[in-house]
């Protein structure tokens, strides 16, 4: 299986630590976006930013990634096989509601621990994950008439 690590703009050293350790040992590819992260994995490629990356999550089977929700919506909405970890690495905790969401609705499999993470990979080739299904906004012409009249 083919993996894209992305963790969009933060920092994320020890999930690419992990990674590269479990890299050493797997038949699994991966490529990852590190961020300004100062881990450089020495097992599989990465890259720090690109302007686009559509074309790794094309190709990529499945994606790790933070779970920040601008990531994790737009692979969604790409319907990708992911795994979604809490970065512990941050002071604040704003992403544990999110994972919480994709964990509960069974959108993705959800690492709360690095050390779950291999096994979450080896359990991510039998799991099917619920269909998302994006629901458009369609009050912004609303609040603009509000806001300016």
């Amino acid at each position: 299986m083919k993996f894209f690590i992305t963790v969009g703009n933060t920092r994320f050293d020890s999930l690419f630590r992990e990674l590269d350790c479990i890299a050493a040992n797997s038949e699994h590819e991966f490529v990852g976006q590190i961020s300004d992260g100062s881990y450089i994995p020495k097992n599989f490629p990465s890259f720090t930013f690109k302007k686009d990356i559509s074309t790794q999550i094309e190709e990529a089977d499945a994606v790790i990634c933070h779970a920040g929700a601008g990531s994790i919506f737009r692979l969604l909405e790409n319907n990708k096989k992911l795994i979604v970890v809490f970065n512990t690495d941050r002071i604040d905790e704003h992403q544990r509601d999110i994972a919480s969401f994709v964990q509960s609705e069974s959108f993705a499999l959800t690492c709360w621990e690095l050390t779950e993470l291999e096994s979450l990979i080896v359990k991510l080739a039998n799991f099917t994950p619920k269909k998302y299904s994006k629901d458009d906004f369609h009050k912004v012409d609303k609040i603009i008439d509000y806001l300016f009249c």
